[in-house]
């Protein structure tokens, strides 16, 4: 028994069971800090009551032959219990002093610092045991390889995180972002605290392609409740997770949410080469759709009709390829871009250049397939975005019961579906009810009336309290 453990004591036990401190401080459920303190300080360390109890249990359970080699490293003096010139709290030898031929040493970690200071030469290498050379690197390496299998991800877990992804991105588009915004938090913090942990390097890259495509979602998220700003914040961590696992895919997409929001920014010179930068990652036809539709709605923007038309047009040759990729075409929802989103692009590339007769055909086309498709893949943002651009080409027609019709689905929108680009595109749309051959109609004042009551509750409005919306 011990009347009292010190870290001298602690490192007799240790070596007396030849443990590593790391499979030492797991037998004793403290942290391996704890275990170097206590043998660098010796005599003069003494544990806390609760650890002695630990170190106590220990030894009365170790058996014979442990307790035995306890007892002789104990009654050895300090000096005596490691080699000549071998500092233990370092875990190497003093630079410049030689190894006397009699070398002595209590553990494998002694014995491999030993090589890692190249004593093992000369009359030294007389005095180790061939058998505890062999046994010592032996143990090393199984130690090691242990290490390396050990992870806190399974492929049921990686299913189960890619499922959660594939449903959230699909979910998003026909359910209210702030309740989609709290599930995406919570699965990217679930992937966050994983990362902290050890797995093998494909797993890794398969967190990171995890987090990127949350960090992508929350972005999205974030634009569609009117802060740009934090969605510019989530799209470079999109990017960088993007970078760590390689993945063209998500390169491919963040690069086209960088530059819409870039565009919303006011900034659609630098969007442009966002989107056009996108490409060079771009393998599969629907990303390339998305940001040749994404390229030819900034260029509207800049008022360059032919860069607009040529990117509408490369666009439709890209649909025809038969290339995808995980992301854009198996994941889908939010990352997905079909022919009715096509279409709504479109028709807002040709509303900023002013055709309204192009801009009708795009638009109507968009809201007939949403209208027609599969319920679950119906966007209502895109869907009441092309209603609005739709009734922004009735006006340019000069046509108010084509705007008010058109008008109409969005106007009866439920409040926490009102996203930030509703009310963005709804205030341009009362600024051409101002012009002149509309300023006498008393529809137009009506529908002027509905739209500003409508924009006075949005989606990211009824995320305050009510003295907060103010």
């Amino acid at each position: 028994m011990v009347r009292q453990w010190s870290g001298r004591e602690a490192r007799a036990l240790r070596d007396a069971k030849r443990m590593s401190i790391r499979e030492f401080a797991a037998h004793l459920g403290v942290h391996e800090r704890l275990i170097s303190k206590w043998e660098a300080g010796g005599d003069r360390v003494h544990p806390r009551p609760v650890n002695q109890a630990a170190l106590d249990t220990s030894l009365a359970r170790s058996d014979d032959v442990v307790r035995a080699r306890f007892a002789a490293l104990i009654d050895q003096p300090s000096s005596d219990r490691s080699v000549p010139g071998f500092d233990a709290r370092q875990g190497s030898a003093h630079v410049g002093q030689d190894i006397p031929a009699q070398a002595s040493y209590s553990s494998d970690a002694d014995l491999l610092a030993l090589v890692d200071t190249g004593a093992m030469r000369g009359d030294a290498l007389a005095a180790i045991s061939e058998r505890d050379l062999i046994m010592a690197a032996a143990h090393e390496a199984s130690d090691h390889a242990g290490r390396a299998e050990g992870t806190n991800v399974g492929a049921t877990m990686l299913e189960q995180l890619d499922a959660d992804v594939t449903r959230i991105a699909n979910e998003y588009v026909h359910v209210p972002p702030v309740p989609m915004m709290v599930e995406m938090l919570r699965v990217r913090r679930r992937v966050y605290r994983l990362l902290e942990g050890h797995q093998r390097p494909a797993d890794t890259g398969h967190l990171y392609l995890l987090a990127g495509t949350l960090s992508g979602l929350l972005a999205n998220a974030s634009t569609d409740l009117g802060y740009v700003d934090a969605a510019g914040e989530q799209a470079r961590a999109a990017w960088a997770y993007a970078e760590l696992c390689e993945h063209n895919g998500l390169r491919a997409w963040t690069r086209g949410m960088q530059a819409l929001i870039e565009y919303w920014s006011e900034r659609p010179r630098r969007a442009v080469l966002l989107a056009q930068s996108g490409q060079q990652y771009a393998e599969s036809a629907t990303s390339q759709v998305r940001l040749h539709n994404i390229e030819a709605r900034i260029w509207s923007r800049l008022g360059s009709t032919a860069d607009a038309e040529r990117c509408i047009r490369s666009a439709d040759s890209a649909r025809d390829g038969s290339s995808s990729d995980t992301l854009h075409d198996e994941v889908g929802g939010v990352f997905g871009f079909n022919q009715p989103k096509s279409h709504y692009y479109a028709g807002a590339t040709y509303i900023h250049l002013g055709q309204a007769q192009p801009a009708l055909e795009a638009t109507h086309r968009a809201i007939e397939l949403y209208s027609n498709g599969p319920t679950e893949q119906r966007s209502y943002g895109a869907e009441s975005l092309a209603r609005v651009d739709s009734a922004a080409a009735h006006l340019i027609n000069g046509s108010l019961d084509g705007a008010a019709e058109a008008l109409q689905p969005v106007l009866q929108l439920a409040e926490d579906k009102r996203i930030a680009q509703l009310e963005e595109r709804l205030t341009g749309l009362r600024q051409r009810l101002t012009h002149p051959e509309f300023r006498e109609a008393v529809q137009a004042r009506h529908l002027d009336e509905r739209i500003e009551e409508f924009c006075g509750t949005t989606a990211a409005k009824g995320m305050l309290p009510p003295d907060s919306a103010r």
